[in-house]
């Protein structure tokens, strides 16, 4: 009886659903040498919570948890410089008219060259995001056939 108690009870516990008081006794069932073979899982649970609660946190404790934090904060900082170290690199090397060569076209047919190579050179660097997309698509694809089986 007093089994089909306790498996009600933390089928309860196990959705939320139970009171504290439902829950001490739970607890001290658990806190009984000897518990059924099935419910050991529990017995452990039971008797890691009974332990923590009991537990006191010194300063030590907080400090140690407080360096993992710093340590988080220089990854971050890390991650920020390459990322910009890799967009200033990037924007370094693209190639862009000078004053210099602003200047010396004066041409209007010289300047419509300059125009159609950059217009080209915008189009190459659109086109490579694009290419991917083929790939992207055939997965809509295979998805969308797969919703359709279902």
């Amino acid at each position: 009886m007093e089994s089909n108690r306790i498996e009600y009870l933390l089928g309860r516990y196990e959705e939320g659903e139970t009171t504290l008081a439902e829950e001490k006794e739970l607890r001290e069932y658990f806190s009984q040498k000897e518990i059924p073979e099935h419910l050991e899982a529990y017995a452990l649970l039971f008797k890691f919570q009974a332990h923590e609660s009991k537990a006191v946190y010194t300063e030590d404790k907080v400090l140690k948890l407080e360096s993992k934090n710093y340590r988080f904060a220089w990854t971050s900082i890390a991650a920020v410089i390459i990322v910009a170290l890799g967009i200033f690199y990037f924007n370094q090397s693209q190639p862009s008219l000078t004053t210099s060569e602003m200047s010396a076209v004066n041409d209007q047919e010289q300047a419509l060259e300059k125009t159609k190579q950059t217009l080209k050179m915008v189009s190459a660097m659109m086109n490579e995001g694009t290419a991917d997309l083929v790939y992207l698509q055939e997965f809509n694809k295979t998805k969308n056939q797969i919703i359709e089986l279902n």
